[in-house]
């Protein structure tokens, strides 16, 4: 597999015209038919004859693509597509989106469905759209807002919630007509699992580019000089990664301008990610950490166990491990009590630990060590380190790391590797990373 050189190339918008929103909309509409369909909607066919409007998402994602799109049909129906997938539906009766409270009235009924026969429907029309349980985390308890009263009225709606148990926000939202006996409304966060192809739309959009991450040259020469980094750096903690490394362990090389220095996260091709700033290794992600997967499907049941270490064994496995990365240990600021951030699902033993040290002012951080333990294995599954005392150190590199920008109807540079059609999205920058100096 050819290693992908990720320097913004394809980042930018797409320039909005008539002829690739038409083209858009013509492709979606069957979708939006499947849905309909999927979820017995009342809604008049043929749908072309019911399109009110069509908005896309002028956004690309990191490999050129559309981002998302919506839908509007007559009498209120919306339909929205994320990545290729359905993340968003709502009918003209979805009360948890009302923005008008003299429309409440209009509500009012009676409960015809318990609490249990509205998650049942919530499931199976997930599992009808085509939405694996496990997925959405759906195949878990739901946080369920029953019916809610008004004054001696009661509007027959149940709100029911699934929630990413590595970031307490919400996976799935569906609204229940317990009246009606029928869906109202679909969110669904996004979701590395869900991504799918955008059917062909027929029309190249036109691009308007913006300025890339990094000069490409620059990052050819930063990549040796990380990999070595890399290779000491493992070697020191004794991380299961090959040695010596070499680019053909590598599937992704991502480089950025932090502001005269450089921004870098190595991935290999067996899945561990690492993050080189300025001129130093920072830390690392396993590939099955808990808490950095944003990026690729997870299931809970991978993750279930019991831990069998304790908060104190934990945090001295971090100063620990530390230690054999060789960190100046003045800077490796731990003296205090660490936020400790755990699954918000029941019996997944991985804790996340962070020690935030800010500046007088409150306004920034001038240190940070973050790091996620498998408390039944008692093993570090990822540990980031950094202190302002790096910054603005580069590597000795005799190229400019500004990149020169790039028009609409200029063509990729040569230095590029090919990408392939569907590299994984990006993943945020981890939260070891903060603003960089002016």
């Amino acid at each position: 597999m050819a290693m992908i050189l990720d320097i913004g190339q394809l980042g930018g918008m797409i320039q909005m015209t008539a002829d690739f929103s038409n083209a858009v909309l013509v492709a979606m509409l069957p979708y939006v038919s499947n849905v309909t369909h999927q979820l017995n909607l009342p809604v008049p066919q043929p749908i072309a004859q019911q399109v009110v409007g069509c908005g896309v998402l002028p956004y690309l994602t990191p490999n050129g693509e559309m981002l998302g799109c919506g839908i509007k049909l007559k009498g209120n129906w919306a339909f929205g597509f994320h990545s290729g997938y359905l993340d968003r539906f709502e009918s003209p009766h979805a009360y948890y989106g009302l923005q008008n409270p003299s429309d409440i009235p209009k509500f009012f009924g009676t409960v015809r469905m318990t609490q249990d026969e509205a998650v049942q429907m919530a499931r199976a029309t997930l599992t009808n759209l085509g939405v694996s349980l496990e997925a959405v985390f759906a195949e878990q308890e739901p946080r369920v807002t029953p019916p809610p009263k008004v004054r001696t009225h009661i509007v027959p709606h149940y709100r029911i919630e699934w929630i990413d148990p590595r970031v307490d926000h919400r996976s799935v939202d569906i609204e229940v007509n317990a009246e009606a006996k029928r869906v109202e409304r679909i969110a669904i966060s996004p979701n590395a699992s869900l991504r799918r192809p955008w059917p062909k739309f027929g029309v190249v959009p036109v691009i308007q580019r913006k300025r890339l991450a990094a000069n490409p040259e620059y990052a050819w020469k930063l990549l040796p000089i990380a990999l070595r980094a890399v290779d000491e750096y493992t070697k020191a903690i004794g991380l299961p990664v090959p040695r010596p490394l070499s680019s053909n362990h590598v599937a992704r090389f991502e480089v950025s301008d932090n502001g005269g220095w450089p921004h870098s996260e190595i991935e290999l091709t067996n899945g561990w990610r690492f993050v080189y700033r300025n001129s130093m290794v920072n830390g690392y992600y396993a590939p099955d950490t808990f808490f950095a997967s944003d990026n690729r499907p997870i299931r809970i049941k991978e993750f279930v166990g019991k831990s069998k270490i304790s908060e104190v064994q934990a945090i001295a496995l971090i100063r620990r491990t530390l230690s054999k990365a060789d960190y100046p240990t003045n800077l490796v600021q731990m003296g205090f009590k660490p936020q400790v951030v755990k699954p918000t699902v029941p019996g997944i033993p991985r804790w996340a630990f962070w020690w935030n040290l800010e500046n007088e002012t409150r306004s920034d951080l001038i240190s940070k060590v973050e790091a996620e333990v498998d408390m039944e294995r008692g093993e570090l599954k990822s540990l980031y380190f950094d202190n302002i005392a790096f910054w603005n150190k580069p590597p000795p590199i005799d190229v400019p790391i500004a990149a020169p920008r790039v028009g609409a109807d200029s063509q990729p540079s040569t230095l590029q590797k090919p990408r392939p059609k569907e590299p994984p999205p990006p993943r945020p920058q981890p939260r070891g990373t903060y603003r960089t100096p002016n």
